[in-house]
């Protein structure tokens, strides 16, 4: 038996061939890198003039037309500014709202008014009570539910509804977190 020996051990590369496929993917990752380079340049372009576009179209509209007195212009904006109030007081989820105060409602609590405040979130709470005691598991209540919070007991008072029949009025304010 004879055995050969290969001294031949070393594991040959096509250097050629990995030159030329790195040489082109190197190309092809450049050109990517330039159209990358002039899309990002076009869109900051785009947005500059867009915003300046914008800048004038807010000057024109804030700025009051030929032909109108100081007066007119003056009404027609706090009539603006009104309506946008009352839209967004409309925007408030009255449903949902109504159904975390009557589950944060006990037994023997009358609620008169709901009125939304000035603030986002912000609702103040006006009823009847058969005494204190039920108003001040109420606020615990409104204190101990995720839904409400800085809860104040603004005013209560006594009242008096014919010759047996007493109560408390009270005012809350609270927060509402939907």
């Amino acid at each position: 038996m004879r055995f050969t020996v290969n001294l031949a051990t070393r594991t040959y590369l096509n250097h050629r061939l990995l030159n030329q496929i790195s040489v082109i993917l190197i190309t092809v990752l450049v050109l990517f890198l330039g159209w990358n380079i002039t899309k990002i340049s076009w869109n900051f372009g785009e947005k500059h003039r867009l915003a300046s576009e914008i800048k004038t179209l807010e000057e024109s509209l804030n700025t009051r037309p030929g032909g109108v007195t100081e007066k007119d212009y003056n009404r027609q904006q706090s009539m603006v500014r009104f309506f946008n109030e009352v839209i967004d007081h409309k925007g408030v989820r009255w449903l949902n709202l109504l159904d975390l105060v009557e589950n944060a409602t006990p037994e023997g609590i009358s609620l008169s008014a709901l009125t939304p405040g000035k603030k986002e979130g912000e609702l103040k709470l006006e009823g009847h009570a058969r005494s204190f005691a039920v108003v001040r598991r109420y606020v615990e209540m409104l204190e101990g539910a995720k839904a409400f919070s800085n809860v104040l007991l603004l005013s209560h008072q006594d009242i008096t509804v014919g010759e047996n029949v007493r109560g408390v009025q009270f005012s809350i304010s609270c927060v509402v977190q939907f």
